[in-house]
């Protein structure tokens, strides 16, 4: 696979990847939890590319995410941003080829992705309340963290994961920049 043909498909790619996040997912929820295919893709090309192009694409495709899902504008921009920037330091040091770094990077990257959007969620329904927002009245996300953390987050990690185990090796087969120049 040519490695800039990947980097210049991301954008559609993510697109395509929200819209079937907030639609076509929940065909295959497990326990009422939705594989995040936009977060695998950042985190995927976050892996090739580097934690700057990462930090654009999470932007993108948050953005993407919240105009299709209807949540507040820029909630998922800013959760996958974060999930990208811890991802993104050991991007340089770690090889994506060895198994164990895009499985750890699925599982960091998906904690941090959804507890920084609960707290996102919660922090606009807490502000909506205390300015008392007549547009904002009916806002109310009804988030608990630790039942949201048991029931959607962690199993969101191990969904995450397992659907990692099967894009690893596609996402091994893209050359690493040295091995590029080479060939």
């Amino acid at each position: 696979m040519n490695r800039d043909l990947f980097y210049y498909l991301m954008a559609p790619l993510l697109f395509i990847a929200s819209l079937l996040q907030s639609t076509a997912a929940a065909r295959i929820q497990v326990s009422g939890v939705k594989p995040d295919f936009v977060l695998l893709l950042v985190l995927s090309g976050t892996l090739i590319y580097g934690s700057r192009p990462g930090l654009i694409w999470a932007f993108l495709g948050g953005i993407a995410l919240d105009i299709f899902s209807g949540g507040p504008m820029g909630s998922s921009s800013l959760a996958l941003m974060l999930a990208i920037v811890a991802v993104g330091f050991g991007q340089r040091t770690l090889s994506r080829f060895n198994v164990l770094v895009p499985i750890g990077a699925t599982m960091i990257g998906t904690l941090l992705y959804g507890v920084s959007y609960v707290a996102l969620l919660v922090g606009v329904e807490g502000t909506a309340k205390f300015l008392a927002l007549a547009n904002f009245r009916n806002i109310q996300y009804n988030l608990s963290f630790w039942p949201t953390l048991q029931y959607i987050i962690l199993p969101a990690v191990f969904y995450n994961t397992a659907l990692m185990l099967f894009i690893t090796p596609l996402l091994n087969r893209v050359p690493e920049r040295s091995e590029a120049m080479n060939s």
